[in-house]
């Protein structure tokens, strides 16, 4: 098995110092089986390549240019989180890179993820079966973009729904 390129999804900064706290002992454990990279917040004492955050308008070309094979979302299980969207699945998604993030309220929304409690063995279990079937890791990046580019980008009707409900 060559190195694998695994994101833990962490682009906010300090604020999600709670999040990266769930993963923190798989990363450490993965250390020799993963390249682990990290854009916005890097963790410390942890072994990883590392992007600063860019401006706004250059995230989009930024996140495609990770060239990354998993993608980890973790969320702390709080009211704050509870209220989040499910925005960080969309912009990964579109990359066609597959997810597996944390079983919360914004992320039960039909994409084909893989979601998963804050317990050290559901994580692992999940990353294992990434990274020992490269094909099952193709097939869910590819059926994650399709449906993201066909259930939520605005076209068509849709655009013309937001621009009626926004607009009139």
């Amino acid at each position: 098995m060559g190195w694998v390129k695994i994101t833990c999804w962490l682009g906010g900064g300090s604020t999600h110092a709670g999040d990266l706290q769930i993963l923190l002992p798989l990363i450490k454990a993965l250390e020799d089986d993963v390249e682990w990279v990290f854009m916005g917040m890097k963790p410390r004492n942890v072994h990883c390549e590392f992007h600063p955050g860019v401006p706004f308008e250059m995230y989009p070309e930024k996140l495609a240019s990770l060239n990354l094979d998993l993608a980890l979302v973790p969320l702390d299980i709080n009211q704050f989180n509870e209220c989040k969207s499910n925005l960080r699945l969309l912009e990964i998604g579109t990359c066609g890179v597959p997810i597996i993030a944390t079983d919360i309220a914004p992320y039960r929304c039909g994409l084909p993820v893989t979601l998963v409690e804050n317990r050290y063995k559901d994580w692992m279990k999940a990353i294992q079966l990434y990274l020992n079937d490269a094909d099952y890791r193709i097939r869910q990046g590819d059926e994650l973009r399709d449906a993201v580019q066909r259930d939520w980008y605005l076209r068509d009707n849709g655009l013309n729904d937001w621009q009626q409900g926004w607009l009139a």
